[in-house]
């Protein structure tokens, strides 16, 4: 029997001490979930591992507590019993969620305790005013490595008897200390633990400023159903956890797992970290945690800076739109013969749009610490309050599918089909999680994000098993070019890729593929998309080791139905280095989604790349998980 006793403190406390210590080893205390979820210990599928996640050696009173639970309660427990030193660096006041839990097993007497009033606590507790759990989820976004996948963070619902609206709530985020690093040192770091991640605090209109209108990223916020005790024991653990630090992975140990960690704490029946050991998608893990039932209270969208801007703009003739434009643009001003002969409505629909527009400009500006006049701005609110009149409200359409109710992030398939010369079986696998063809429901609207996908194709005519595939990283952004939003779309991608040669075989090669351009929905079930494109092949079959092509790309998408897509893609390169020749590949395509998680693709392709020419055919079930 393990006992840690006091020199400290008299010899009655010491036996109630060894009293509890042999009560919590009867009880088996150390190996219970909710304590190793205190600890923060590493899960498996099955039990948890004798090892902490945490790397601050101060959250630990043992000098074994990250490893050994047990030696960590003991020690906890005789901490509790300390009466010297300051009310905030006692046992009881820096860890107030360990006390409450043990307290509550072991039944103490808070009489033999030295007493503490814990006042930074208690007014941290106060301030906060918490009344409900929010996770919010703001959606993809693509020109940050960091939030491909999305992002998730807590909303601590203030009090309704408390003044102020929820924009004054305070949120829990986690986040990688990076120093403001980037490139290729910052994806690298991420990904085998070379930063420190840590919880904080900020207030909530900060991340709506951030995430709606410097991004331009929706958000969705999912209430959850927690008690009163639940949502107590969750910031008590908060408070622990606010000055210690983590080893942050972006794959796994990122945003969304430690703050699945941080629920567990408060309802340890959810279990949902032991899912996501190898990684860990933010869409994922909002859809496993949204999936226990009775957890969910209610859902509130709120649409970014971008997506009102378009409404607005709907509203007007693309003459009023190129209007509003050049106003906020400076390139005409306030009494232009373009605004003086509008409508009072229509003139005030111009002036709050230029505003709307001008401050989506301003928040580039902000982004990118440039400086921003506001004159400008100033002068446009100033012309739209000398029109006593009231704009039509614009509603904003809230998307049919939320995050968590789109298809799994891994996708694996099935098929068959004949590559030109011989027949074949394919099995291939896609770590994430998204492409063009994927169901979009719950998805950002042409946005293609894929990592690690690989294929392993069998000849059963050659009894031959190679690998088809290697594609490490494969990301396309289509965003909609208009008249008054114009943005650019862009793909890149990197990995290897097996193409024929002259000899007919296949051979894998090294690819670099990056393009640019524009794309057009000409309604909600249309795309057309247009892009200069750039392929770069590395292998030993090229002079020097390189084939370098320039060309172009083509890409028509149109629904039927919501379940049927049916997609045209054309390229055209010409390589001049390496090789001189020109390559091209026309395919149809097709996709009807069976299920949330199951679908059928056929595939159908004319293509010629260092060879003749050849036709292949492809028949797949893809399957989500």
């Amino acid at each position: 029997m393990f006992f840690l006793g006091l020199s400290n403190v008299s010899q009655a406390n010491n036996a109630y001490l060894l009293e509890l210590q042999q009560q919590a080893q009867h009880l088996k205390l150390a190996d219970q979930s909710l304590w190793k979820r205190l600890l923060h210990y590493q899960s498996d599928l099955s039990h948890f591992k004798n090892q902490s996640l945490i790397t601050n050696t101060s959250f630990f009173f043992h000098p074994q507590g990250h490893q050994n639970p047990k030696v960590e309660l003991f020690a906890t427990l005789a901490q509790f019993f300390i009466t010297t030193g300051k009310d905030k660096n006692s046992a009881q006041c820096r860890f107030p969620a360990r006390f409450q839990w043990l307290s509550s097993q072991l039944n103490i007497d808070k009489k033999q305790l030295p007493h503490r009033h814990c006042h930074d606590l208690n007014k941290w507790l106060k301030d906060l005013a918490v009344e409900n759990i929010t996770l919010v989820f703001p959606v993809a976004y693509l020109n940050n490595p960091a939030s491909m996948f999305g992002h998730s963070f807590l909303k601590l619902d203030r009090q309704s008897k408390v003044k102020g609206n929820q924009l004054l709530a305070w949120t829990i985020n986690y986040a990688a200390k990076t120093d403001h690093e980037r490139g290729l040192k910052f994806v690298v770091k991420g990904l085998f633990g070379g930063y420190q991640g840590q919880f904080s605090l900020a207030p909530y209109y900060v991340l709506l400023k951030e995430y709606l209108d410097l991004d331009n990223r929706d958000l969705w916020e999912y209430q959850l159903n927690f008690t009163p005790q639940e949502t107590q024991r969750l910031l008590l653990h908060l408070w622990e956890m606010l000055p210690v630090g983590f080893d942050y992975y972006f794959i796994n140990k990122n945003c969304s797992y430690q703050l699945l960690g941080l629920l567990e704490v408060a309802r340890p029946q959810l279990n949902v970290t032991a899912q996501f050991l190898i990684d860990a998608i933010p869409a994922d893990t909002v859809r496993a945690l949204i999936q226990h039932q009775g957890l969910l209270k209610k859902v509130h969208y709120r649409s970014a800076l971008s997506t009102k801007l378009s409404a607005k703009a709907a509203l007007l003739t693309s003459f009023q739109q190129n209007t509003a434009k050049a106003l906020a643009l400076g390139e005409i001003t306030l009494s232009h013969v373009d605004i003086k002969h509008q409508t009072p409505l229509k003139k005030a629909q111009i002036l709050e749009l230029a505003f709307d527009y001008l401050t989506y400009l301003n928040a580039k500006k902000i982004k990118y610490k440039q400086k921003i006049d506001g004159n400008l701005a100033y002068q446009l609110l100033a012309a739209r309050s000398q029109l006593p009149l009231k704009t039509p409200e614009i509603t904003i359409a809230r998307p049919q599918k939320r995050p968590d109710e789109g298809h799994a992030g891994n996708r694996a398939h099935i098929s068959t089909g004949y590559d030109g010369k011989s027949a074949f079986m394919e099995i291939a696998h896609r770590w994430a999680y998204h492409d063009l063809y994927d169901n979009a429901d719950g998805f950002v609207k042409g946005a293609e994000v894929e990592f690690i996908k690989s294929a392993l194709r069998y000849y059963p005519t050659k009894n031959q098993l190679k690998l088809e595939q290697l594609e490490l990283i494969n990301l396309t952004s289509l965003s909609n070019y208009h008249s008054f939003m114009k943005p650019f779309s862009w793909q890149v991608a990197l990995g290897l890729q097996s193409i024929r040669f002259e000899n007919q075989q296949r051979h894998l090669v090294g690819r670099l593929k990056i393009g640019g351009g524009i794309s057009y929905y000409p309604s909600s079930n249309t795309l057309l998309s247009i892009n200069i494109l750039s392929s770069i092949f590395l292998s030993p079959k090229f002079r020097q080791f390189t084939a370098i092509g320039m060309g172009a790309d083509l890409r028509l998408h149109y629904d039927p139905i919501p379940a049927w897509r049916i997609a045209f893609n054309a390229n055209v390169l010409h390589y001049l280095q390496g090789r001189h020749t020109i390559s091209y590949h026309y395919q149809l395509k097709q996709r009807l989604r069976l299920s949330k998680n199951q679908a059928l693709t056929l595939d159908l392709n004319r293509k010629k790349e260092f060879s003749t020419p050849d036709f292949s055919a492809q028949l797949a079930w893809q399957f989500y998980f």
